[in-house]
This record gives structure tokens, sequence and C-alpha cells, in this order.
């Protein structure tokens, strides 16, 4: 007797193919989140072969394979083309005893899968990609059991979700990196206007000089914040004592650490950025002109501590020139950087002076921080 020919689908091929290829899955390197569903798979429906399989013009292609060996096969010797036909589980008991596949190479040849069963992936719009599929190289007549076809097709489901999740992380890469090159622009035209300025009124070069120094370490803030291209859902955000790191690196000297960075850390926001760099690069220069970092021997040591829903950090200076004198708290960079950290932080900054060198103190809430 003929197998009945199965319904037309309610999707047509060109349009499922176009929503594949926009979700950029197609021959990307393993991910940890895909391997733990084939993983998950393989064991709750004890099979020695499970995949992440998308279906796509001329081949099925493995986005994760567990026990198989290869990335892909022919989409001529696809079950997977046939699972995608109907919506839910797609279950061969015997591949060797159906005329639609008993005559398939990983049927009859080495490969010998004589099982199957397979749970759609379908995109949002209800456009089959492939399947999380199980494959055993003996039939298996009683098929999957509740527990195992409701695990399946959780797992298709869990699998979309990660598919959905990458489209989106791409999205977001290319706005970054747009918006990263926008803002580069943006202070290479500022900092240029103050140099074309700064040759006009020769009153006005010491301040372009700060000036550009002031935007650098905000273009490095913001390049620091912005996430990177492709890494956005596998690594860690930036912290507070990454930029400090990250700024303070021109005023180390070489063979000895002057800037000591210690403590706890926190997760830092492009927002937060801004006004953090603002506090470094303004305490640096001043430290380098007229406190510590002026002395062959200063050092300066910033101390991150966290307390309840409040980040601390302590600016120290010590072994800088004699100074018997307050440093002016009236000037543009100490009233910038109260304004920077009041306004943006929502915290305080305080200035005390010794002996010994110069203290700020920062406090801000983590939650501004994070911003």
């Amino acid at each position: 007797m003929s197998q009945p020919r199965a319904p037309s689908p309610p999707w047509n091929e060109a349009d499922r193919l176009a929503a594949l290829h926009r979700y950029g899955i197609l021959d990307s390197p393993p991910e940890p989140d895909f391997d733990d569903i084939t993983r998950v798979a393989a064991l709750v429906c004890k099979t020695p072969i499970a995949l992440v399989s998308l279906v796509a013009d001329t081949r099925q292609w493995f986005k994760s394979e567990f026990g198989l060996g290869v990335r892909e096969t022919p989409r001529t010797m696809s079950i997977c083309a046939h699972a995608i036909l109907q919506p839910g589980l797609f279950v061969v008991p015997d591949t060797a005893a159906d005329p639609r596949f008993n005559d398939n190479p990983l049927v009859t040849g080495e490969s010998n899968l004589r099982f199957y069963a397979g749970a759609r992936l379908d995109s949002p719009e209800g456009l089959p990609l492939g399947t999380v599929c199980v494959l055993d190289h003996k039939p298996r007549p009683e098929g999957l059991t509740v527990e195992q076809a409701e695990t399946l097709l959780a797992l298709a489901r869990q699998a979309v979700t990660h598919i959905e999740l990458r489209r989106t992380i791409e999205a977001r890469d290319l706005l970054s990196r747009e918006l990263s090159h926008r803002i580069k622009n943006i202070f290479t035209v500022v900092s240029a206007l103050a140099t074309l300025a700064a040759r006009t009124s020769p009153e006005a070069q010491g301040f372009a000089v700060e000036f550009r120094r002031r935007i650098h370490a905000l273009s490095q803030a913001t390049e620091y914040v912005l996430p990177r291209v492709g890494e956005l859902a596998h690594t860690p955000g930036q912290s507070v004592q990454g930029l400090l790191r990250l700024l303070l690196s021109p005023y180390q000297s070489a063979g000895e650490e002057r800037l000591i960075v210690e403590g706890d850390d926190a997760p830092l926001g492009p927002a937060a950025a801004v006004a953090l760099a603002l506090v470094a690069h303004e305490s640096a220069t001043n430290a380098v002109k007229y406190g510590a970092l002026a002395a062959p021997r200063g050092r300066v040591t910033i101390r991150c501590s966290r307390r309840d829903d409040v980040l601390d950090l302590t600016w120290e200076e010590r072994g800088g020139p004699p100074a018997p004198e307050a440093p002016d708290k009236g000037g543009f960079g100490t009233a910038m950087v109260t304004r920077s950290v009041s306004g943006q932080l929502g915290g305080t900054v305080e200035y005390g002076w010794s002996g010994e060198g110069l203290t700020i103190r920062v406090s801000a809430p983590l939650a501004s921080l994070a911003r």
C-alpha cells in the first residue's frame, strides 16, 4: 500500500528559507546553549544521537550534534525535511519499514538510523526552521513515552528562543557598531574645532589642549562600555575597575605601578562611564601637574568599597611634593567633576587635604553606576 501524501503546508518554501536565512545561523560555530539541548534530549530520550537540525535548500545543517559525528547531510537524505511538513512531533518507529525512508543511505548505510523522533522548530511567524530530533540505531516500536515527547517539544521551544536571541544580539551588535562609529566622529569633530579655535586665539591654546584631553577620555570611556560585535551573549558587562585601569594606564611608569586600583568592583553602564571618566581624567591630570604623580616616588591608590547599595571610591595620593594649602575647589575641572557625580551618578564627591597628600572620596548608588 502506498504511503498517503502529506497535506500541503500553510506556508511556502521560499518564505520558509528566507526566514531561516534572516537568522544568520547557518554555518555558525557551536554554542553551549544548543549543545546543552542535544545532550539533554539524548539523555531523556535514551538515544545515542540528538540533533538541532536546520533544513536549508539543498542540505540539513546541524547547529548542534550529539553522537552523529557530522555537521550536515544532503537534504535528499533528510528525515527532518519530512518532519517540518507537520507541526508538533514527528515519529518514525522503524525507518526501514517506512517506504519514505527504507532506501535512505542514512538508514541502509553505515549510520543505520532506524528510529527517529523530531519536534519542529517554528519561528514566531509559524515558519518551520528545522527540528530538535533524536535517533537510534535500532527500531523503537513503542516510540517515545509521554514524558519524553513533552521534553522534546519543550527543548524545541527552547531552541527557538535561543535562535531568536541570537538575532536580537546581532541586531544590537550592528547598532552598537554604528553608534560607536558616529560617537567617534562627533568627538573628532569637536576636538578639531577646539584646535582650530586655538589657532586664531593664542590665549585659548592651553584650554584647547586640556579640552582635547577630556574629549579623548570621554571617547575611551564610550568605546569601553559600548559592547563589541559578537560579545553580548557570552561576556560579562564592563566594570568600574575595568574603566579606571584603562583610563589610568597612560600614567603608569615602565617597570613600576604608580596607580593602584583595588577593592570591590561593580557593573558599569554607558551613562555612568562618562561621569566616571571625567573624575578619573581630572584627578590624574591634577596629580601629574601638582600632586603625587609630579614626584618620582609618588603613588596614587584608588580603593573601591561596596557598602549596601553604594560604591565608595577613594582616590588617595601619597609621596607627592609638599603643598601646605588645599587645592582650589572653584576651578573648572573640579566644578565639572562635582556636577557630573551629582547630576549623572546621583552621588557625592568630597575633597580632603593633609600634609600627606590629596584624598578624593566619591560615593554613588550601584544602580546609577549600572546605567
